[in-house]
């Protein structure tokens, strides 16, 4: 039972490690996009995306993402003017910039990480999203450890992130991304897949993995127990102190119904989707646009939803409506909350 420590994960605000997820956009070569500055009805215009790469502070990038629906908004320098492409383009199988959250590591991987994974097919400069790779074909070289560094690298799309925040809806993959001495991008050398399946590409999977939740929570660094099997954190420790009770809960008679925008920023969102993950699965219940959470989701599982229910309602500032029945242990329907 997470009890305590899903409210306290919830509504804490860690310290952010320094290899928190960034949104990284870079292209290898340079690329002509059409796009609008304001999108309030003026025809697109040319968007120059030059070589090289862009990163931003993930949390600022969102506040920074174009309110036009359908639009993915580029990272630009403060020189030229903002443009928001259509998003369908953009991470279609014809695109040639890529856009991705990505962690990475502050040190170079060991020897022990590279032999581990056996770690030998590269591609040459950093890797296309998998709608981009048909023909490509990862071959074998030898890795230079000190240009390399660990990157776990959740994909952009459509109708992911970073329309919405990351969760179980966004692919992610493990790599090591060839960087500079400074340790930024270096798109001229050679990335390696890690657990590399059959095909020589890396495994793809969700945003929220319960094989690696450390890596997955903002306030621990991206080292390398997460992926040699020493790190074996599970929910009901992931916190190291904890208070005497749990946050009391928000009375729901005190909380107008939630409509619109929430007033919590996406981060919070987001740690309720791990949890979830973790909990019941990659799945969500809460459906953003209409504030309803499915309680049928969480069957088995009606405590932890009463806490999390209550401790996100009040980071919302208002109150979530519910539908269906949290089934307990014995499947007696219990309505949560």
């Amino acid at each position: 039972m997470i009890g305590v420590f899903a409210a306290l994960a919830l509504l804490a605000t860690p310290a952010e490690a320094p290899d928190w997820f960034r949104a990284y956009q870079y292209a290898a070569k340079s690329s002509p996009l059409r796009g609008c500055a304001e999108c309030q009805g003026e025809p697109d215009d040319v968007c120059e995306v030059r070589t090289g790469s862009q990163s931003r502070a993930l949390d600022e990038y969102m506040r920074l993402r174009s309110p036009a629906p359908g639009r993915v908004k580029l990272l630009r320098s403060k020189a030229d003017p903002d443009c928001a492409v259509p998003a369908a383009a953009f991470f279609g199988p014809r695109g040639t910039v890529e856009l991705a959250a990505i962690r990475l590591a502050r040190a170079p991987p060991s020897a022990a990480l590279l032999d581990r994974f056996a770690v030998q097919f590269s591609i040459s400069g950093w890797p296309r999203a998998p709608q981009r790779r048909k023909g490509l074909q990862p071959a074998p070289a030898q890795p230079d450890r000190e240009g390399l560094r660990t990157a776990l690298v959740c994909w952009g799309s459509e109708r992911g992130w970073p329309a919405s925040g990351l969760g179980p809806g966004s692919s992610c993959e493990w790599w090591l991304l060839p960087v500079r001495a400074d340790g930024e991008p270096e798109l001229s050398r050679p990335a390696f897949a890690l657990l590399a399946l059959s095909d020589r590409w890396p495994e793809s999977f969700r945003f929220g993995d319960p094989r690696w939740p450390r890596a997955f929570d903002r306030s621990s660094p991206l080292d390398e127990p997460i992926l040699l099997g020493e790190d074996r954190a599970r929910p009901e420790t992931a916190v190291a102190v904890a208070p005497p009770s749990p946050p009391s809960p928000v009375a729901a008679h005190a909380l107008a119904r939630c409509a619109g925008e929430a007033r919590a920023g996406a981060a919070v969102l987001d740690r309720f989707d791990q949890w979830e993950a973790q909990v019941v699965g990659a799945r969500r219940s809460l459906d953003r646009f209409s504030w309803t959470l499915d309680a049928g989701a969480w069957s088995g599982h009606c405590q932890e939803l009463d806490v999390l229910r209550s401790a996100l309602e009040r980071q919302l500032g208002c109150a979530l409506g519910q539908e269906g029945r949290c089934l307990g242990a014995s499947g007696l329907g219990e309505l949560a909350r």
